[in-house]
């Protein structure tokens, strides 16, 4: 477990001693706890698929072309939706954990911008000396003081950004901090030049120019670090349409720090960089795409990394907005990679070394305005990112520095830009199954394959939802939600074949810029700090009132906003969820198993064998070392197997099979098996009619030494496919099987034997079980939604 990098995710203790110290465990098993039951619940889907298909192989008697190709489009959409599954419980278990200790320990935390607490933790601030509560009002909120300020280069890789270069360097201008310098590389062959040739012999500022593009981004960081100020400790990145705060070196350092047990302030060996948050708001009003990429960067930034950090998982440096200390950046040196950042994190990871995270160091940027760059930007990362995994891979897998957890974060990364590829594909592998085909796995009912499905496809947008809701984000930016979740398999086939290709090339392909426009369509301030979803539920305290702060040269002061009756509206959709999910959970508990008359159906007997009592039918194979059997006769022996008490279901039209064992019989044996099948409306197949076979066609066939089945077992189909039979509730499915002697000695039909020895079976077409849980499903899933709307309207009409 980590030592709790994490913002969001700190137990809820005060100060030090053996109080502290107890919270912090309770905390750590907690959080491993969780872990284990997710990795669990994440397991139990392809358990259940690789059982399904054992019993398939082992069981099932479908035969012909179009049955493969029906199972196969069934378990191809279920293992991958399986394996979209493990993302799923990943987004779900982040956005309930996060949502949940802001609400529980989220009121100790005060606003970013009126210098209340660090959400960091209190045993890096609670009685200390020299870590200590800032009161500056800048929106710092938290400040270390190590007794001189640490030597700072930040470095920007620039090509073509004549639209944002000079508004970047016009905020680090006003940085609030003694010590550092800008160094700026330059590729451009546009106005930029002449732009960076105004700040050439300003103070801080160093402005290089290259004739070419060697190595990209990448190699552009590499000629900043030959140039840097010998005394640099840490090394800032910022991309060209970055924003950064006044304060935002100073909310990056404390994370490099700890506390020893006797309260001296000692830097933490195993941190080599600190990454935050990209904050892509400047122009997120430009666009329903904009509105998107700032809902999935909510999600991402505010649920899914502080989780990471808090469970002491992997995390990637982002590419901006972090710090990495500058003796062990000159160690491992940069890479060229279209991915560099990736690639910076594997080599750190690598040699031991360890990312933290923080939103707290939010850097206001832009986000990409069309579809067309914003594919060929994901297909840069995706193609850069796969290659460094196929490159990494063994390094990372091997390092003994690397954690368990880490390397399962690792495994999730590996996929992480071919997760909606998985969902899409296998979604529609399944439908087709379904719909279609009309096709199940054994074990796998309608009902489980749809809970998959929406499980699934909810666990993005309600990650970005969480997000959104911690960032205290204006209502209007929850329409973005559903822009994300479009725009995710919109993007599936550029990113799939860009993943493919660096899964697959020797070498990466060029690198393409994604044009920046300069836009701001919305004013900017810092974060809150995390009560704010206790805020949302419970209301301001005390006279609590949101302080303006420090924005970026260029933006506009924001208007002012009403205080939302955020106490009543907010407990009226959180008890609108808690009776939505306690009346699925109660629904589901009223589900009976249901036993469907899938294939295929196994014939049993009660009593002592052979001459068994009680002919009954069911999806289980017998067992008994000595099989039940019936002897033919000249008058015919009817007997009827039952399956009963049946929810309802239909069994599709289709062909009815029959399989039989059979021994006995001398001389020239020829014997008659004449089947029928029906339903009846009570649990009894006393007086049920048969329906199968549907005249004029037949299920008859002869079996013995002169028959035309000579050995044992045999399968007996019907002439020709048969009408759909409608099972009511409470129903039976009925099977009736005449054995009339012919010539020779009698022979007999055997029966609830073991597998391959006497598992005589009924192989009706597929049958379809309407589950009612899925109703439960719906309304769970509508009644928040609906409040939800509620908010959004009551909040729209106070702004207005």
């Amino acid at each position: 477990m980590s030592d709790g990098d994490g913002d969001p995710l700190k137990p809820p203790s005060r100060g030090y001693g053996p109080r502290a110290d107890r919270s912090q465990l309770l905390w750590s098993v907690f959080l491993n706890g969780l872990v284990v039951f997710a990795i669990v619940v994440a397991i139990i889907p392809i358990a259940a698929l690789i059982r399904g298909l054992v019993d398939l192989v082992a069981h099932s008697q479908a035969t012909s072309g179009g049955d493969a190709v029906a199972y196969s489009l069934a378990f191809t959409g279920l293992f991958f939706g399986a394996i979209f599954f493990t993302y799923a419980i990943k987004y779900y278990l982040a956005t309930a954990i996060v949502l949940l200790t802001t609400l529980v320990s989220g009121g100790r935390n005060g606003n970013g911008g009126n210098g209340g607490p660090h959400p960091y933790g209190d045993r890096h601030a609670a009685g200390l000396s020299r870590i200590s509560r800032a009161s500056n009002g800048n929106g710092n909120g938290y400040h270390i003081d190590l007794g001189y300020h640490p030597f700072v280069s930040i470095h920007v890789a620039a090509y073509n950004e004549k639209r944002v270069i000079e508004r970047l360097l016009g905020c680090l201008e006003q940085l609030d901090y003694p010590e550092y310098e800008v160094v700026v590389v330059d590729d451009s062959t546009d106005e930029s030049v002449q732009i960076l040739q105004r700040w050439e012999g300003r103070p801080r500022f160093k402005i290089g120019h290259r004739t070419s593009r060697l190595g990209f981004k990448g190699g552009a960081l590499r000629e900043a670090l030959k140039v840097m100020d010998p005394r640099t400790e840490y090394v800032v990145i910022f991309d060209a349409d970055s924003m950064p705060f006044p304060d935002s070196i100073e909310r990056f350092l404390p994370y490099f720090y700890q506390t020893n047990a006797d309260r001296e302030v000692t830097r933490r060996d195993d941190v080599a960089a600190v990454q935050s948050y990209q904050w892509h708001v400047l122009n997120k009003s430009e666009s329903w795409l904009t509105e998107a990429v700032r809902a999935e960067y909510a999600g991402s930034y505010m649920v899914e990394r502080p989780f990471q950090d808090a469970v002491g998982s992997l995390k990637m440096i982002a590419g901006t907005a972090y710090m990495i200390r500058a003796d062990i950046l000159r160690e491992v040196g940069w890479g060229t990679s279209l991915t560099e950042d990736w690639e910076l994190t594997l080599k750190l990871y690598a040699r031991g070394y360890k990312v933290a995270y923080t939103p707290w160091a939010e850097t206001p940027a832009e986000c990409v305005g069309t579809f067309s760059r914003l594919a060929r930007q994901r297909m840069r990362w995706a193609e850069g990112h796969t290659y460094n995994v196929r490159k990494w891979f063994l390094p990372v897998m091997r390092s003994p520095s690397v954690s368990p957890l880490e390397k399962v974060e690792f495994l999730f990364d590996a996929a992480y830009y071919l997760q909606a590829a998985l969902f899409a594909s296998g979604t529609f592998s399944w439908l087709l199954s379904e719909v279609v085909f009309r096709a199940h796995i054994p074990g796998w009912t309608a009902a489980l394959g749809w809970s998959l499905i929406l499980s699934n496809i909810f666990a993005l947008p309600l990650m970005n939802l969480g997000g959104l809701i911690l960032e205290d984000a204006p209502p209007r930016d929850i329409q973005g939600v559903l822009g994300a979740l479009v725009l995710s398999f919109a993007l599936v086939p550029f990113q799939g074949w860009a993943a493919l290709k660096g899964l697959v090339e020797k070498e990466e392909g060029p690198w393409f810029r994604t044009p920046k426009t300069g836009v701001i369509t919305d004013p900017v301030k810092h974060l809150r700090r995390l009560h704010l979803l206790r805020r949302w539920l419970l209301g301001s305290r005390g006279g609590y009132a949101r302080k303006p702060v420090a924005v970026p040269k260029g933006t506009s002061p924001s208007h002012a906003r009403g205080q939302l009756p955020t106490r009543w509206i907010g407990w009226f959709v959180a008890g609108s969820m808690l009776v939505a999910f306690g009346a699925l959970a109660w629904g589901a508990s009223r589900v009976t198993l249901v036993q469907a008359a899938g294939n295929p159906l196994y014939l049993h007997g009660a009593g002592t064998a052979p001459a068994c009592i009680g002919p009954t039918m069911d999806q289980n194979v017998g067992a008994r070392a000595t099989a039940c059997d019936i002897q033919s006769s000249s008058g015919g022996v009817t007997t009827v197997f039952e399956f009963t008490n049946l929810p309802l279901q239909t069994v599709s039209a289709g062909v009815w099979a029959f399989t039989m064992y059979w021994t006995g019989g001398t001389g020239s044996t020829n014997d008659t098996v004449a089947l029928s099948a029906g339903i009846s409306a009570t649990a009894s197949c006393a007086g049920f009619i048969a329906t199968v076979p549907n005249p004029p066609s037949t299920w008859t066939a002869t079996y013995g030494s002169s028959g035309t089945n000579t050995s044992s077992p045999f399968t007996v189909s019907t002439s020709a496919s048969q009408l759909p039979l409608i099972i009511p509730a409470g129903g039976s499915l009925c099977l009736q099987v005449v054995l009339t002697h012919g010539t020779g000695g009698k022979p007999s039909m055997t029966y609830d034997g073991a597998a391959g020895v006497a598992d005589t079976r009924l192989v009706p077409p597929t049958t379809v079980v309407p589950e009612s849980l899925i109703g439960w499903l719906g309304l769970g899933l509508v009644i928040p939604l609906f409040t939800q709307r509620r908010r959004v309207m009551s909040a729209l009409r106070l702004l207005k």
